[in-house]
């Protein structure tokens, strides 16, 4: 483990010095529409690059402290670098229209709220060390409200009203800047303001591939992935209907209980429709799609039946890459049993004599949750399953209560970044959801009393 941390600093810290080595090397030179190429004096890129380092030496700690993964620190970068070449080449022809706000859009899309705001303070100090005055202040207002925007996108149009909300940010920052220390030119006022519209169209192309580079999923591609007709969903429903409905009551709890420690109710949902797809493969062998009271797993023995039952994590994995699922949402399969034990056949296998058989030979092998969205759906999908036994919701609470309590001791929460605090209001949400689900219309439709 501790030789893991030195290997992921050793990386993070040769990304950034990447990242310095090729912002140094952008900055010892200007483009001009008159000159073509000047070149910088050797003083002052090495000023620049006192400061680039500095900067980046702050973004480096941040990424530590906050967990950032080698891939998105990288992803991360790789924007920094872009956003600084745009302003380098688009500024001397057409001041402010870069689309500066892009990097820090796109980072807090995928990486997090933290790195966004802070990829926007350096990017917008190397656009005022590369571009014309005022283009550093523009790009870090811009910024400001792109993060605001991404913060929010639900749907298509959001991305159309950030880039009208971008534009007149940035007009109101060169308007006011030029008030302050003069030259102001009308030209320059309506390139700061295309960059919004700019900005925007150009995060809506990117965000397919920012997708595949990160591994992770938009608000928008989560959204695509609740619709009912997705291809994937519709195989679950035809193939496997039980798990199918199994799966959109454990989105409900998962959403609600999300909703309610301020995790990612999204992403929990999306977590929650897509956990079981890997029953689709053999839907027979799994009691909610079971018909007739024929139960295959009568016929076979418990170890057979175990191998067939946690096979399903591995199956679903496939099947979800084969339909393009990102990680983030393929991580909902292997974490949401983690290595808990299939007690019925291990139950099964002491009354047909096997006493030298361990517990752990009935455990699944796969991932312990670890974040707070695989743990809710972890413990939704147990407590979906165990409800369906209870007619009325007296017993709920203590179902509930049972449920994580068992998860807690046996250790499958230990990787998860819950506290006992945010435990109990997952456990009130759940017990809520559930009485929703259990309140049934009245027996008896009352006389209308003439």
């Amino acid at each position: 483990m501790e030789f893991s941390g030195r290997l992921k600093t050793v990386h993070l810290i040769t990304v950034h010095s990447l990242l310095w080595a090729a912002l140094t090397a952008l900055g010892a030179f200007r483009l001009t529409p008159a000159a073509g190429v000047e070149v910088i004096p050797w003083a002052q890129i090495a000023a620049q690059g006192v400061l680039l380092g500095l900067a980046l030496g702050a973004l480096g700690l941040l990424a530590q402290r906050t967990g950032v993964s080698l891939r998105l620190m990288a992803f991360t970068a790789g924007l920094i670098f872009l956003a600084a070449l745009m302003a380098q080449i688009v500024h001397p022809w057409v001041p402010y229209l870069a689309p500066a706000p892009l990097a820090a859009a796109l980072v807090t899309l995928f990486v997090g709220r933290s790195m966004g705001v802070a990829t926007n303070l350096l990017v917008a100090f190397v656009v005022e060390l590369l571009g014309p005055p005022l283009a550093g202040l523009i790009a870090f207002g811009g910024g400001l409200v792109a993060i605001f925007c991404v913060t929010r996108l639900s749907k298509l149009s959001d991305l159309a009203v950030g880039g009208l909300e971008i534009a007149l940010a940035n007009a109101l920052v060169y308007g006011s800047g030029a008030a302050i220390w003069g030259g102001f030119r009308a030209d320059s006022l309506l390139w700061a303001t295309l960059s919004g519209p700019l900005t925007a169209l150009l995060l809506m192309g990117l965000l397919p591939l920012a997708e595949r580079i990160t591994q992770k999923t938009s608000p928008l591609g989560l959204i695509e992935l609740l619709n009912p007709s997705h291809p994937l969903l519709e195989l679950l429903r035809e193939k496997a209907p039980g798990t199918y409905h199994h799966s959109f009551n454990v989105a409900d709890l998962s959403e609600a209980a999300a909703e309610a420690i301020g995790a990612d109710p999204l992403l929990a949902k999306v977590g929650g429709y897509y956990h079981d797809i890997g029953k689709i493969a053999r839907p027979e062998f799994f009691l909610e799609n079971q018909q007739n009271g024929l139960n295959p797993h009568d016929k076979l023995a418990p170890s057979l039946s175990k191998t067939i039952i946690t096979a399903h994590i591995r199956e679903g994995i496939e099947l979800g890459r084969r339909y393009g699922l990102k990680e983030d949402v393929l991580q909902f399969i292997p974490q949401h049993h983690g290595t808990s034990v299939i007690r019925y056949f291990y139950v099964k296998a002491l009354r047909e004599g096997q006493s030298e058989c361990s517990i752990d030979d009935f455990r699944y092998d796969a991932e312990l949750p670890k974040t707070k969205e695989t743990a809710i759906v972890m413990l939704a999908d147990g407590i979906e399953a165990a409800s369906r036994s209870i007619e009325n919701g007296s017993r709920l609470e203590t179902l509930v209560e049972e449920a994580i309590r068992e998860k807690i001791e046996d250790g499958q929460l230990r990787e998860a970044p819950l506290t006992l605090a945010e435990l109990e209001k997952i456990k009130k949400a759940f017990v809520a959801t559930l009485y929703a689900m259990k309140h049934g219309r009245p027996v008896h439709i009352p006389k209308i009393v003439k």
